[in-house]
């Protein structure tokens, strides 16, 4: 073989060697999401089946996948970064498609208000950000883009059209019932199975499922205010 064809030979294979690489690399930084196919899927803190349960997912959700690790995928969902198993999402190539419920942009504006109070304690009989009772935190935030809502949350939930739960839009307020059916709690509908909400005493306005746990229970209904 002449010394060009020497010459050629290995810049050939220096050239395929290269592009081997390169694809790898971009396959590992493409982006990927994931659709829940499981009932519930937990959320765990670790990637392991004994790790803490940060939130449970409900079937259908998109995620959008931070990295993936053996059968587990990292991501991160409404500010919980942990793992689900792989055993019960489906990975697909891409962004997640857009949130499958139609949000009107009012009610996506109460679910970005009411975000920004995350974390802010619960005070009986409060309704400004220094502290919140349950209706109260829903009063402030309808008060805060021009409507008056009744105060308490059976009185509330008497406010705007009534809504199934199975209809649920962002903005929508949840009413939740105690044994005799009175409604006694109220949130904001955020979501894929989520609302935002204050609590009780000694806890602060967060994020909860609607889907899962005591508050699927005793979830009766939503209220429309926007139309």
């Amino acid at each position: 073989m002449s010394f060009f064809r020497k010459v050629t030979a290995i810049f050939v294979a220096v050239v395929i060697v290269l592009s081997m690489a390169l694809c790898t690399v971009s396959a590992e930084e493409s982006k990927h999401y994931g659709i829940v196919t499981a009932s519930l899927l937990n959320l765990r803190q670790a990637p392991t089946t004994s790790s803490k349960i940060l939130a449970q997912i409900p079937n259908g959700t998109s995620v959008n996948i931070i990295k993936l690790e053996g059968n587990w995928a990292n991501v991160n969902y409404y500010g919980s970064n942990g793992y689900l198993s792989l055993d019960y999402l489906k990975v697909l190539a891409g962004e997640a498609p857009s949130r499958s419920e139609a949000v009107s942009s009012k009610g996506q504006a109460i679910v970005e208000l009411a975000k920004k109070y995350i974390g802010t304690p619960y005070v009986y009989g409060g309704s400004s950000p220094s502290g919140f009772d349950c209706s109260g935190f829903v009063y402030y935030l309808y008060k805060s883009m021009g409507v008056t809502l009744n105060r308490v949350a059976a009185d509330q939930m008497t406010n705007g059209k009534w809504v199934p739960l199975n209809a649920l839009q962002p903005g929508d307020i949840v009413g939740f019932a105690n044994k005799s059916g009175y409604i006694n709690h109220v949130g904001i509908y955020a979501g894929n199975g989520m609302m935002i909400h204050s609590p009780q005493t000694g806890e602060f306005v967060r994020y909860e499922s609607i889907v899962t746990g005591n508050y699927s229970l005793r979830a009766t209904c939503g209220r429309r205010i926007f139309n």
